[in-house]
């Protein structure tokens, strides 16, 4: 990921890995938890590699305003369960999202919103009900 001042000194990484088909989405996660970190999210990236995302915490909706790489977004659902478990449900996936789409992508079922290179969503074969663990 290439910025003028790298995502990777500002946010913490988390690994992403489907556990319906153990594909690792991404290995390098930057987690947007920071204000300016979530305000700036991809804008300005050029490269955007293999492995890598961004997961935006308490996020249901994107814009690709000022983007100028496509990308795959996937939404991801939050959930508790009554043992206190976190379960983290893929809610629903949009692949090779353009630069500057005017209107905003948004899932009202989502808590959480990852963004990954074009291409991630299908060579691992990520689906809607998919669960992820995200570490």
């Amino acid at each position: 990921m290439r910025h003028k001042k790298e995502v990777a000194q500002r946010s913490n990484t988390q690994r992403v890995q489907s556990l319906t088909n153990q594909a690792v989405i991404a290995d390098k996660c930057y987690v947007a938890e920071r204000f300016f970190d979530r305000l700036r999210g991809l804008i300005g990236t050029t490269a955007f590699a293999s492995g890598e995302g961004m997961l935006f915490p308490r996020c249901n909706d994107i814009h690709m305003w000022f983007m100028s790489i496509s990308i795959d977004v996937v939404f991801i659902r939050r959930e508790r369960t009554a043992e206190g478990r976190t379960n983290w449900k893929v809610s629903s996936v949009h692949a090779g999202v353009r630069p500057w789409r005017f209107l905003p992508l948004r899932d009202s079922r989502a808590t959480e919103t990852l963004e990954l290179p074009v291409g991630t969503i299908g060579r691992c074969a990520i689906r809607a009900g998919d669960e992820l663990c995200i570490s």
